[in-house]
């Protein structure tokens, strides 16, 4: 739950109401789901030179992708704009318009939805079967500003159980955005973030017994940005709180982060990242917050890649170190990559990768790992109105000062079909897999999870 701010997949805080909507204008955090690879999901790729279609086998891939982007910049299309991933890209004829109000537009969705699990608890033995039914309606109002720009938005989800009512839960959030343009090349935007959540039982770490785990969490950040000639030099500051309820509060925790990132534009196509984050975790409750509270630094260094139709992304890799008040430490390699790849104009691959220190209060109270998370995913648009969907994210937890390592799995399959601008069929299956070994390991499980949704939308 509570960990570095180095990039990562996040499932908290999901900023796009629709499952498939054009891209939000703000991004989150998101803590992601554990899985594995899948070799050989897509045979050949396509690229765009001159105007001209070329087909590729994927071994040439890279290959190709290194002649465009040392190619002389006249060599391509003037007008030539960059590749939309399949959930980015827009459908005229099937997204929601919204109410216009103004310099504003209104979306909504009520989300309805029946999920068949077969480990409810995520149980290592007994296993308990169960269907959970779940609401979620959701509401944002952005600005259609020439400068500037407002977003609001605000949402629930309401989740009722078939057999063990005691796993009913109520969550809530809402959220504010605010950029002000400040001349041409800066910008100084400000976000807050309210959010009642449950602690999913799937986590590796995350108690089997008792009820849910309730917590409160809130999120303020302030970022500037400025841009000069080749450059984009980017600022901030953030603080992060999260308050449990009952016996839980030992793990209440307030991180107070500050980030700074260089982009340099070496080519139109490639580009150099630098960048630095420290950060300050303070457990007010612990009963021996020495052991808990720690200062960290992670110092990243990598490239940026857009590709035009090939290829966009970036990958970093650094250092990261964390020091607790009680004298112990834990540093080692850190790693962050997200890349979109486009084999054709129907599909996208995004591949993802993460490697930082963590600490967790919970089931094993607090213990530091490293933690490593590879993932990734294909969306492929079938039809212009059903996109399919396959992913998978494989993790490791290593813990530092017990004899305990944990290895996550999470993979997903699935289909979003769009009737018209304002209903929309959704089905995933989701595998979650984790296996502790070691003197001080906690529990293996394995759940199955088949999920039915409908969405209406404005």
């Amino acid at each position: 739950m509570t960990g570095s701010d180095t990039p990562r997949l996040e499932r908290q805080f999901p900023l796009c109401a629709q499952h498939v909507a054009p891209r939000c204008e703000m991004v989150d955090r998101s803590m992601g789901k554990k899985g594995r690879f899948r070799a050989g999901l897509l045979r050949g790729s396509l690229a765009t030179v001159g105007g001209y279609l070329v087909r590729v086998n994927p071994a040439l891939s890279l290959f190709a992708a290194s002649l465009i982007a040392f190619a002389p910049v006249h060599a391509l299309a003037q007008d030539q704009q960059a590749s939309v991933s399949v959930r980015d890209r827009p459908r005229e004829e099937y997204d929601p318009l919204g109410l216009r109000f103004g310099g504003f537009t209104l979306n909504a969705t009520l989300d309805l939805s029946a999920a068949s699990t077969d480990n409810v608890f995520a149980e290592e033995t007994g296993a308990d079967e169960d269907v959970i039914y779940a609401v979620a309606p959701s509401a944002r109002v952005r600005s259609n500003w020439s400068r500037h720009a407002i977003q609001v938005e605000a949402g629930g989800r309401f989740e009722s159980h078939e057999d063990f009512s005691s796993e009913d839960a109520d969550t809530n959030f809402a959220r504010f955005y605010g950029r002000l343009d400040v001349g041409a090349r800066s910008t100084v935007a400000l976000s807050a973030s309210t959010a009642h959540e449950v602690e999913s039982r799937t986590e590796p770490d995350a108690p089997t017994g008792g009820d849910p785990v309730e917590y409160d969490r809130q999120d303020v950040a302030l970022t500037a940005v400025h841009t000069f000639n080749r450059f984009k030099l980017t600022g901030g500051v953030a603080q992060r709180t999260f308050e449990f309820d009952g016996t839980q509060n030992i793990r209440d925790n307030e991180e107070t982060s500050i980030r700074a990132r260089v982009d340099a534009e070496l080519t139109p196509r490639i580009g150099l990242v630098l960048q630095a984050v420290a950060d300050e975790r303070d457990y007010d409750n612990h009963p021996t917050p020495a052991i808990v509270n720690s200062e960290g630094r992670t110092l990243l260094a990598g490239v940026s890649v857009n590709f035009t139709d090939l290829m966009r992304g970036e990958i970093n890799v650094g250092q990261f170190e964390r020091e607790y008040d009680a004298g112990n430490s834990v540093e080692g390699l850190a790693v962050a990559a997200n890349l979109e790849w486009y084999p054709t104009g129907l599909t996208t691959v995004t591949v993802t990768g993460r490697r930082n220190t963590e600490d967790v209060i919970g089931a094993t109270e607090s213990q530091p790992f490293t933690e490593t998370e590879f993932g990734a995913r294909v969306d492929h648009e079938l039809l212009r109105n059903l996109i399919l969907t396959a992913g998978a994210q494989i993790g490791r937890r290593d813990y530092e000062s017990i004899d305990r390592e944990d290895e996550v799995l999470s993979a997903d399959v699935g289909a979003d079909y769009l009737i018209n601008r304002r209903v929309a069929l959704r089905a995933r299956y989701v595998f979650d897999d984790v296996q502790s070994s070691g003197i001080d390991r906690y529990r293996d499980f394995e759940a199955n999870a088949f999920t039915l949704g409908l969405s209406f939308r404005l």
